[in-house]
């Protein structure tokens, strides 16, 4: 039963992505066919258009390929060890999250939220040719040959590439096969810092001009206070005990003075919850209720149609941007994790063969980092899956 009210939910994405494999399929003559499911499509798209930026910016843009090497690196280190560390308290304790792939149209397990599926695919298109194109820039700043551009099918998941010559690209000294590689992740860094600042001078000013908040927006973690209280995914909270909450500094700044083991009341508009807080798997002295915070509820200042109009197209430049912003710094980070075919293990490849003049054991430790990312990376993805199918095996069972 369950099953087919997903199948009801979501038939409107699952026809969207059987279109694009079947389109996928009936045109693979024209694609290159790797691992019976990657299908690459090249092009010239671009090319020329790199050539011409780099050439009327190559000094900025030398600058900011060398500056991206180490963002590259902290991004790397960081990453790795934020991978590990998640990983080992996952295994330790059942409530933590795992790791989820982000898929237009579907939900991202475990929070409840679903990556809209038209906007999913702008802002993923975005992306991706931010991050593609980024490497082909400083390829030809470099005097490097960008080969060709294209498309890329993982099954009917998206993606993108640029092709340098990789026989001159190996020529290069290392800072600058550095640069190159670093520079998709960078671009997605400073995308993030483009939509901060659309943010916070644009779009909240013009909100705020329009609108005023009138209460947080919750998502409950699973086996956690709020959800054992009843609230449900998108609750929008107007108070907490005898407090009204109308903004998300409302919300943070009452929960700073409540502790572990309390009992507060989280009214909404429509119902109130007793929740008994728990403590905070961060190690602060704070109670912890278990939800995210999705955003703040907004209604019209003045309700008539040009300002219903204007309100509704900066919510969808809201969503967008939101989503924009989150994913370009996960896809950054993720990409600069060694796992193989990453920027980042070619990164780190590089390195490990200057710093250690024996072949046999540079590749060894550059082998050791990639597959403790991806054991790590898929203990994230299943562990949480292998204890939900348990639970239901358990209950049949008792």
């Amino acid at each position: 039963m369950n099953f087919i009210l997903a199948v009801n939910e979501y038939k409107i994405t699952l026809l969207f992505y059987s279109l694009v494999f079947l389109i996928v399929y009936l045109n693979r003559n024209k694609f290159d066919v790797h691992g019976k499911f990657i299908f690459l499509y090249r092009t010239k798209i671009g090319v020329n258009l790199m050539d011409t930026i780099a050439n009327k910016a190559r000094r900025l843009i030398k600058f900011l390929g060398y500056l991206g090497v180490l963002i590259g690196f902290l991004g790397m280190v960081f990453t790795f060890i934020m991978i590990l560390w998640l990983t080992y308290k996952l295994i330790l304790d059942k409530s933590v999250g795992g790791a989820s792939p982000v898929i237009p149209g579907l939900p991202i397990a475990g929070t409840g939220l679903v990556f809209p599926l038209i906007t999913g695919w702008i802002v993923l298109f975005i992306i991706i040719l931010v991050h593609e194109f980024s490497h082909g820039i400083v390829a030809s700043a470099h005097n490097i040959k960008v080969k060709n551009s294209g498309i890329a099918f993982f099954g009917p998941i998206l993606g993108a590439f640029v092709e340098p010559d990789e026989k001159s690209l190996s020529k290069k000294r290392h800072w600058i096969q550095h640069s190159i590689f670093a520079a998709g992740a960078f671009s997605n860094f400073l995308t993030v810092g483009a939509v901060l600042l659309i943010a916070f001078l644009i779009l909240n000013p013009l909100g705020s001009l329009l609108s005023v908040s009138t209460g947080v927006i919750i998502f409950s973690q699973p086996d956690l206070p709020a959800e054992k209280a009843g609230i449900v995914n998108n609750t929008v909270v107007t108070g907490i005990n005898d407090k009204e909450i109308s903004t998300i500094d409302d919300f943070r700044e009452i929960m700073e003075g409540i502790g572990p083991e309390e009992n507060i009341i989280l009214k909404s508009n429509e119902e109130a919850y007793t929740v008994t807080t728990t403590v905070d798997p961060e190690g602060s002295s704070q109670g912890y209720l278990g939800v995210w915070i999705i955003g703040e509820k907004t209604e019209l200042k003045n309700d008539n149609a040009m300002n219903a109009f204007l309100f509704k197209i900066i919510g969808w430049f809201n969503q967008f941007f939101g989503w924009l912003g989150f994913l370009s710094l996960n896809i950054g980070l993720i990409n600069l994790l060694p796992i193989f075919i990453t920027d980042g293990a070619r990164m780190l490849k590089i390195s490990l063969e200057r710093l250690i003049p024996d072949r046999n054991r540079s590749i060894s430790i550059w082998l050791f980092f990639n597959w403790v990312s991806v054991f790590s990376l898929l203990i994230l993805v299943f562990l949480p899956l292998f204890r939900w199918l348990s639970s239901i095996l358990n209950g049949i069972l008792i």
